[in-house]
């Protein structure tokens, strides 16, 4: 793919069908203490201070490069990105696996017959969902699809999943659990009253995000409803769960933060112009992006606005960071990296 570069500075009803056995699929796996390797070379911890700070200075004053590669030939609606690989999809139908370092396309998966609006991967698997209903299922070394999910009677519109569930949600208005291992249908979840946009689960809990204005908590062992939270003016687009907090952004042009556990409003922000449309947090800052072709850069303590990054040309459809990096897609086909660690050894963190 042809690539550009740039430098940038200064800137309750419920329907069930299997309780006992979703008890079983979503109880955590107990994973035994790690042994420290005494062969296993000193850390410098000076030194990865020194980075840690230069990494942050960078983000505080809005020091970054960007690159930027068209990776499809229509609107990019979905990616995910690892210290390998960036996977996009698109509404060209289309999955593709790029390498993170070269940008050079190394695969692309095929099989849907709709727009492909949302994907995960993990080290065997890529689950991916799209506006032709189904979800799809592939071994990501090989690309061979493995399974077909139907069940949603519409476009499907976000999931995630881990070793145990797949937790997908509709414009259909449902949320659908379904076992990883075999695809089965294990409980559908009812409640909402327009699409549900968006859904994530952790520590035992799904939480979804609607047009109809509100977020539901679910117990995911039982599938029982067990809080909505009402404040966004109109419907929201995306959010995150971290099993403590809660981040939103909707149509009303705000993003907003919760108590997960109490279900008290913590903070508004405001400052996009148009629909949040995608918005992730980690313990220092909110990173979100809009249609209005920006994406912003905020302190998640204070609420207050760090920067506003603005190269896409037009709406932004999802973007993901980690300690070092954002990667942004768009409607305009193209995919950004707004790198961070300019100057500093990235060594010591995910890239």
């Amino acid at each position: 793919a042809a690539a550009v570069w740039r430098s940038v500075r200064g800137r309750a009803a419920t329907t069930s069908t299997n309780t006992a056995r979703l008890a079983a699929l979503s109880a955590s796996s107990n994973a035994p203490p790690h042994k420290p390797d005494s062969d296993a070379p000193l850390l410098d911890w000076k030194l990865i201070y020194r980075q840690r700070l230069a990494l942050e200075r960078n983000w505080k004053h809005g020091e970054y490069t960007t690159h930027a590669f068209n990776a499809h030939q229509d609107a990019i609606y979905c990616l995910q990105f690892d210290a390998d690989k960036i996977v996009t999809g698109s509404r060209d139908h289309s999955i593709k696996l790029f390498d993170s370092t070269s940008y050079q396309l190394i695969k692309s998966f095929t099989g849907h017959n709709g727009s492909v609006l949302c994907l995960q991967f993990n080290e065997s698997l890529l689950i991916s969902g799209s506006s032709d209903s189904t979800i799809n299922q592939w071994d990501i070394h090989s690309g061979k699809l493995i399974r077909s999910l139907t069940g949603h009677r519409e476009s499907v519109l976000n999931l995630k999943f881990d070793d145990h569930v797949i937790v997908s949600c509709s414009k259909d208005k449902t949320i659908k659990i379904w076992s990883t291992q075999d695809g089965e249908l294990v409980r559908t979840l009812k409640g909402h009253r327009a699409a549900v946009n968006a859904i994530q689960f952790c520590k035992g809990l799904i939480v979804s995000a609607s047009g109809d204005r509100t977020i539901k908590l679910w117990n995911m062992s039982t599938g029982e409803l067990s809080k909505t939270l009402v404040g966004h003016a109109r419907g929201i687009a995306c959010i995150q769960f971290d099993g403590q907090l809660i981040v939103s952004g909707s149509s009303d042009k705000t993003i907003k933060i919760w108590n997960a556990l109490s279900g008290e409003l913590l903070n508004t922000l405001y400052g996009h112009d148009e629909l949040v449309r995608t918005v992730q947090f980690d313990s220092f800052r909110i990173v979100s992006a809009s249609y209005d072709k920006s994406i912003k850069v905020w302190d998640l303590k204070t609420g207050e606005l760090l920067h506003t990054l603005e190269e896409h040309t037009h709406r932004v459809f999802k973007l993901q960071f980690n300690e070092c990096r954002i990667v942004s897609c768009s409607q305009d086909q193209s995919i950004i990296i707004w790198d961070f660690s300019h100057g500093v050894d990235t060594s010591f963190f995910q890239t």
